[in-house]
């Protein structure tokens, strides 16, 4: 199906009230501004993957960024593989938790967090521990040399 065809039926949904807000998956930077278009401005969201091992969406995030579109990262810790070896393999984000005192997990958030204020994270969690760790990075400021320092 034409990727306008769908959008088509997503403005469909707007226009007859049975939807009040519109987001996109997976959009490159075209897509997004197709869907605009089509929307008649009414797109709220892009929800992409984007984390510390996959970071090919940061184009989509800073243009969602300049749009003021909420830009919402998917496996922002790297999926269940991925969360576990975060600190192994962005050994970064290990040295600025451990200069914070928190989790590697907060950080990762709290700097997805600060690349810009459109950024909502939608970490998984499987333990209430995980959930009041990953809520905690909304508390978390990092310095802008850290965030120079994640973002690498």
């Amino acid at each position: 199906m034409p990727y306008a065809d769908s959008i088509g039926a997503i403005r469909d949904l707007l226009d007859e009230g049975v939807i009040l807000m519109a987001g996109i998956s997976n959009a490159d930077v075209s897509q997004i501004d197709e869907a605009r278009e089509i929307l008649g401005g009414r797109l709220v969201s892009v929800q992409n993957q984007f984390s510390p091992a996959f970071r090919s969406s940061q184009g989509e995030l800073e243009h969602c960024a300049e749009l003021g579109i909420a830009f919402l990262p998917w496996s922002p810790l790297g999926g269940i593989a991925g969360a576990k070896d975060l600190a192994d393999r962005h050994g970064a984000f290990q040295e600025v938790a451990d200069e914070v005192g928190a989790s590697v997990y907060q950080v990762t958030l709290a700097w997805e967090l600060a690349l810009a204020p459109i950024v909502i994270p939608i970490p998984g969690a499987s333990r209430p521990e995980s959930i009041r760790d990953s809520a905690g990075a909304t508390d978390l400021v990092l310095t802008a040399d850290q965030v120079a320092r994640l973002s690498a």
